[in-house]
């Protein structure tokens, strides 16, 4: 009994800013809506198909939110009590802000070469006819949530100061973290939009005779499906940002570090300094490399399947407030009740097994180079990790939350043999990280 009674009275992380039970359903209910849609119009295209699915799930996962969980009356959105004055020429000032930062983006779009091959085609066909329902949709929302905001003088009035020529009214450090969030969110969205177009395509695609084994067959469709989860929550996280479901970003990455960490992982940049630079395989494959021992075989294949699905479990944790280099709240259920980092921990642990760089064909040489390539991206993704908890520790919750996997965490007895993975608050303060709407207060 004494012991049952210790057992419950455990202490529990902070509670999560999403509910993970609701997070899986959704996914169902995605699913589900693409399997009947495939069926009932096969014609359809398919970044309508996607986009489709995704509307008619996201619309009850956010009444859910309100109308249930009550997401607007945290205090973390910012907003008040009772409605105040209404204030006009304070909204078309924003509103001015809001449609000139799309002008801008959109003339980006236009001439940055980038955005000219194909694999943007959805996006653009996408903004192409919802534009303007998604500018007349932020117009009402600015016109309803301006009078509840405590601060309401935000970056969209600032942008908008700006547009206007009110130069003695902008604050450079609010209009500096606006144009980050809006770098973020102009530069991921299209990207996560054509990776899920291309993977839904794959899995309607797929072949499962394409393998003589059936579990290959099985594993390469799993994997499929788990960075499909992924990139469903990544651009949901991008294009779903509003106050009323505490989904909005409250800061960005402060440090120049965790910026280049992070955009190395990302085409163009990738490829420019990046880790598509890092050749870490031959093209060979764990399933290449033990095709003759079959205990192996399995045993290494279904290793992979595990870790790609923590990889994607931690993602549906985070939920629709998933994003790069920001803050929109504290995760810590799912596989962040086990550790800080389980997205990453998981992705790169399943890329060394899926390419086994310490075998090769090229003799001691070629593994040598193939596994300090790897080396290089583990340490990108460490240094991504690292940076991400110095910005997040500028929130008290977050310390609370890493201090309780310092003590209880699936992995907290590693510390005493890996002294520098312990969380520090010491730490990461010698990091001299500050969020830029501290240094407003």
């Amino acid at each position: 009994m004494d012991k049952q009674r210790t057992n419950s009275e455990l202490p529990s992380p902070p509670g999560s800013c999403t509910n993970y039970t609701v997070n899986i359903l959704f996914l169902g209910i995605f699913f589900g809506l693409m399997y009947g849609l495939i069926n009932l119009f096969p014609q359809m295209p398919l970044a309508w198909l996607s986009c489709s699915c995704l509307l008619a799930t996201v619309i009850p996962l956010s009444l859910y939110e309100l109308l249930v969980l009550k997401t607007y009356q945290r205090p973390s959105t910012g907003l008040l009590a009772k409605t105040g004055e209404f204030n006009r020429e304070r909204v078309v000032i924003k509103l001015i802000g809001l449609v000139g930062t799309f002008l801008i983006i959109l003339y980006s779009y236009f001439f940055i070469p980038f955005y000219r091959n194909s694999f943007f085609a959805p996006f653009f066909e996408y903004l192409k006819v919802l534009s303007p329902f998604i500018i007349l949709l932020c117009m009402v929302y600015f016109i309803k949530i301006d009078p509840r905001q405590a601060d309401p003088y935000d970056g969209y009035w600032h942008m908008g100061c700006l547009l206007t020529g009110r130069l003695k009214n902008v604050n450079g450090i609010i209009l500096k973290e606006y144009l980050l969030v809006w770098f973020i969110k102009a530069f991921f969205t299209p990207i996560m939009l054509g990776i899920l177009v291309k993977n839904i395509q794959e899995i309607l695609l797929f072949n499962w005779y394409a393998h003589p084994k059936f579990f290959y067959s099985a594993y390469l469709f799993l994997l499929l499906l788990f960075y499909t989860v992924d990139v469903i929550y990544g651009f949901l996280g991008y294009m779903l940002t509003c106050r009323v479901l505490d989904n909005h970003i409250r800061s960005t990455e402060p440090t120049f570090l965790g910026w280049v960490t992070c955009l190395a992982c990302y085409y163009p940049f990738s490829q420019l300094y990046g880790i598509s630079l890092l050749k870490y395989d031959e093209g060979f494959t764990w399933a290449e490399w033990f095709s003759f021992s079959p205990f192996s075989y399995y045993f290494i294949g279904s290793l992979i399947i595990i870790f790609s699905l923590i990889y994607a479990l931690a993602t549906v944790a985070i939920g629709y407030r998933m994003s790069n280099l920001t803050y929109r709240g504290i995760i810590t259920s799912g596989p962040y009740r086990l550790t800080k980092h389980p997205a990453y921990m998981s992705k790169v642990l399943s890329w060394w097994l899926i390419s086994l760089p310490f075998f090769s064909t090229g003799g001691g040489k070629g593994a040598l180079k193939q596994t300090l390539a790897l080396a290089g991206i583990s340490l990108i993704y460490y240094l991504r990790a690292r940076t991400e908890e110095n910005h997040l520790s500028n929130y008290p919750e977050y310390v609370e939350y890493a201090n309780w996997i310092k003590e209880h965490g699936a992995f907290h007895f590693l510390t005493k043999y890996f002294p520098f993975w312990q969380y520090s608050e010491n730490k990461v303060k010698r990091w001299n990280s500050i969020v830029w709407f501290k240094k407003l207060k």
